[in-house]
């Protein structure tokens, strides 16, 4: 790579996540952090602790969707949006689930702190996705 690729690199990375969608993204995401881990203990009383992690990450995934359609993107939700929305959170899930499962199951953490390091864990990669698979220009 020479100095012109890295330079041009710098300037993508900064105008991406020194942005106002994402600071947005951001934002939104901690509503989504605590709701995760407001539905997942709540489930958690219901349903074993994995299983309630699981549920608790959907519900705040769809809220997500349409609270990012609104405020973010400024775009109008629709079912195929939806769909990508959600596929973008794949690897974002991936990465969920290991972390909660090793914070629960390892280091004994409450689910709350579980959800809280997780979701930080995967949010600029997601954020990146979303924002050119789901919400990008076709």
């Amino acid at each position: 790579m020479n100095k012109y690729h890295v330079a041009n690199f710098l300037i993508n990375l900064k105008q991406t996540f020194i942005s106002k969608k994402f600071i947005e993204f951001s934002v939104l995401g901690v509503v989504n952090t605590f709701t995760n881990a407001l539905f997942s203990s709540i489930a958690s009383n219901f349903m074993q602790q994995n299983a309630a992690a699981v549920f608790g990450y959907v519900v705040s995934l769809t809220i997500g969707f349409f609270l990012n359609c609104r405020i973010t993107f400024k775009s109008h939700p629709t079912l195929s949006k939806y769909i990508r929305f959600c596929s973008s959170y794949i690897p974002n899930f991936i990465i969920y689930f290991l972390v909660t499962y090793i914070t629960l199951n390892t280091l004994e953490m409450t689910q709350f702190w579980g959800t809280v390091l997780a979701v930080l864990a995967g949010g600029p990669i997601t954020f990146v996705i979303i924002k050119f698979y789901a919400f990008g220009k076709k």
